[in-house]
């Protein structure tokens, strides 16, 4: 077995007082004589109310200036918008085209969807904002909903999978203009979720292989380490890496989430309410869910998720 000096390249630290804060140290403080170590800590906890119930919605942006546009109320596709700063949400301009289940990415401010469904019809639509307003652009190849919900920015994005009336493994990249046909993934499926970038992205999850997780280096998608869960209808933190993100959620109610190193999946805390569907984004380590569908019907909750550096004591048993 390796011992901490062949994994780390040093020996434990002898210190006075303790280390600064970096993930993995352990260190011997000399004037407690505690063995010592930072670890990283993550936890779910309630967030601002969307003025909006809905599920399958698309999250766009970060914890702290998001997006959260479509998705599917009490009375069927929505088109609303709202911005959240942290705390609150702000009705902002409609979508053009109301629908749900699109593919989303970019920011607050630069932001755009592809495609969805509206009612019985899957429709090509895209459409960008600005921190304003929402605009046609070109539409999208294929018509489809429910694929990897967010995916890259507003010149560089991705729709990759979803549903066209059977499920689809084709994948079209977005340049801020139009959308072009490119490398498929490995295996079709909807419902799934997307982190990253167009040059290094991650697809995770989605039936009719709800573990399976793939990843995109800008030429090829290779198949990963599984999920621990099997999830449908999860969430992302779509701002994250492919190296660095967490997932969440997911049919019928999970409340479980993982974190990815770039290697494998971990399990981190349980949301405070399992539920699927719900608007999300941000990055491994501040993240939001936002609506989505608890047992019972639709909701209009949010919880935010928060990493922090902590000093553990090293137990012996």
């Amino acid at each position: 077995m390796a011992n901490y000096k062949e994994i780390h390249g040093v020996k434990v630290q002898y210190r006075d007082s303790d280390a600064t804060a970096v993930e993995g140290d352990v260190w011997y403080n000399a004037s407690t004589s505690l063995l010592k170590m930072y670890t990283v800590l993550g936890a779910w906890a309630s967030g601002g109310t969307l003025n909006t119930t809905r599920k399958d919605g698309g999250g766009m942006g970060t914890q702290t200036a998001g997006l959260v546009a479509g998705g599917n109320s009490a009375s069927g596709a929505t088109g609303d918008s709202e911005e959240y700063d942290g705390s609150s949400w702000t009705e902002g301009n409609n979508l053009g085209t109301a629908r749900y289940g699109m593919a989303v990415g970019g920011t607050q401010t630069a932001g755009f969807s592809g495609a969805g469904r509206h009612g019985t019809a899957i429709v090509t639509n895209s459409e960008e904002y600005d921190g304003t307003s929402w605009a046609e652009g070109n539409d999208v190849g294929t018509a489809r909903y429910r694929p990897a919900y967010g995916f890259g920015t507003q010149t560089a994005g991705m729709c990759a999978g979803g549903m066209t009336g059977s499920v689809v493994d084709n994948v079209e990249s977005y340049d801020g203009t139009s959308w072009t046909e490119g490398t498929d993934i490995n295996t079709a499926r909807q419902f799934a979720n997307g982190s990253g970038s167009t040059t290094a992205g991650l697809v995770v999850g989605g039936p009719p292989s709800p573990a399976v997780c793939e990843l995109w280096n800008g030429t090829s998608w290779t198949e990963v380490n599984d999920l621990n869960t099997g999830r449908v209808g999860s969430n992302c933190a779509h701002q994250g890496t492919n190296t660095s993100t967490i997932v969440f959620g997911g049919h019928p109610a999970l409340a479980n989430t993982e974190e990815w190193d770039g290697t494998s999946w971990a399990e981190v805390a349980d949301l405070a309410t399992g539920r699927k569907q719900a608007g999300s984004t941000g990055t491994a380590s501040l993240a939001f869910m936002a609506g989505g569908t608890p047992p019972g019907s639709h909701t209009n909750a949010t919880e935010e998720w928060t990493t922090a550096s902590s000093k553990q004591v090293v137990a012996f048993d």
